[in-house]
């Protein structure tokens, strides 16, 4: 750019101006020609440029930053000061066009700012189509909840095996999670399965259905990765439930662990014991099941009891104790429908990956 350029002019009429008004319109048309021409055309000329615009930016409405930085979002080499400052500016909506789509910030910068700026920065960086598995990575070591629901809804983003079981691991104590989480097309599947009786039921059959496309092999491979992931995270159990598995174990080798017994031990309130050997009988693990006990899910307890295949009216049984509440004997005729809406063998190929949480030595019980 040379001094008699229209171009240098303007850079020179904003220089000088003192009008906020007029400043604002020579800073549109100082934009506008630095778009119109594709970038500066020489690194003197982009050093002209950012620094006129720097340093007439520090003095500009907030609604005139925002307006810059929407401007220079999807610019592959804008004014790399003037960027800076509006990323770095204290109101975030000044740099969050930048954070979601510049192409001028890098992953080494992305990650950078991950790991330094607050948590409304990092949910904007996760919504960029150019999210790395380093980048996703540092998003979900250093994101909240939004920001991870952000990542898990991001198509483009590229999400490692390891983040993925962080998110998982995160998700059975965060709901904000399940959602995103189970609509996420890239989630493993044994992970995804591995939610199956935490999600609510909509989320549920959402899984269900995933399930019910998978060929042999995908299945094969799942449950594989299943396996492995249980036998590196299974923790030993404390000595009173160490006493119920060694009770329902007897009884299973005697040919005595029914619904029958389980309804006995919850009447007697050995609530550990009963736990127990409903786990046993449907191949969840015990935390699992605890769970939904917990919170009395009837749709995630037919879905085991199902697969299981168990006597519609030892279920209802089961049922009434468990999540009946006031009046419970008036559910149980809902209780029934509900166990047999469920399909049988949908219910038990989910199951299939819950029943290796049972496996200590990694090998897969019977589905």
């Amino acid at each position: 750019m040379t001094s008699g350029s229209p171009k240098f002019a303007l850079l020179l009429e904003l220089a000088r101006e003192h009008s906020s008004e007029k400043r604002r319109a020579l800073l549109r048309e100082v934009s506008d020609a630095f778009l119109a021409q594709g970038g500066p055309a020489t690194a003197n000329e982009a050093t002209l440029y950012d620094e006129v615009l720097t340093s007439l930016a520090a003095t500009m409405e907030d609604d005139v930053l925002r307006e810059l930085s929407e401007r220079f979002a999807d610019v592959e080499n804008p004014p790399a000061t003037l960027v800076g400052n509006l990323i770095d500016h204290g109101s975030f909506e000044i740099g969050q066009p930048l954070l979601e789509r510049s192409p001028a910030l890098d992953e080494q910068r992305l990650v950078e700012l991950v790991q330094t700026r607050s948590q409304q920065h990092i949910a904007a960086i996760a919504t960029r189509q150019d999210v790395s598995e380093r980048l996703s990575d540092a998003i979900v070591t250093h994101g909240d909840d939004a920001a991870l629901s952000n990542l898990l809804r991001n198509d483009q983003a590229r999400i490692s095996r390891n983040a993925f079981e962080t998110v998982v691991d995160r998700a059975r104590d965060s709901r904000t999670l399940h959602e995103p989480l189970v609509q996420c097309a890239t989630v493993p599947l044994d992970l995804l399965n591995d939610m199956m009786f935490l999600v609510e039921q909509r989320l549920r059959v959402a899984i269900l259905q995933r399930n019910a496309s998978l060929d042999p092999a995908q299945l094969d491979e799942a449950l594989a990765r299943s396996r492995a992931r249980v036998s590196a995270t299974t923790a030993p159990a404390d000595a009173n439930l160490r006493r119920a598995e060694l009770f329902v174990a007897h009884k299973r080798e005697a040919g005595e662990l029914t619904p029958s017994l389980l309804i006995s031990l919850y009447r007697d309130r050995q609530l550990v014991h009963f736990l127990c050997g409903l786990a046993e009988l449907t191949g969840l693990d015990y935390e699992t099941t605890r769970a939904i006990v917990g919170r009395r899910d009837i749709d995630a307890l037919a879905t085991a009891c199902r697969a299981a295949d168990m006597e519609r009216a030892l279920f209802v049984t089961i049922a009434v104790l468990v999540c009946g509440g006031d009046k419970a004997m008036g559910k149980a005729a809902m209780y029934g429908e509900i166990y047999s809406s469920v399909p049988v063998t949908a219910a038990q190929r989910a199951m299939r990956f819950w029943k290796v949480r049972k496996s200590q030595d990694g090998t897969e019980q019977a589905a």
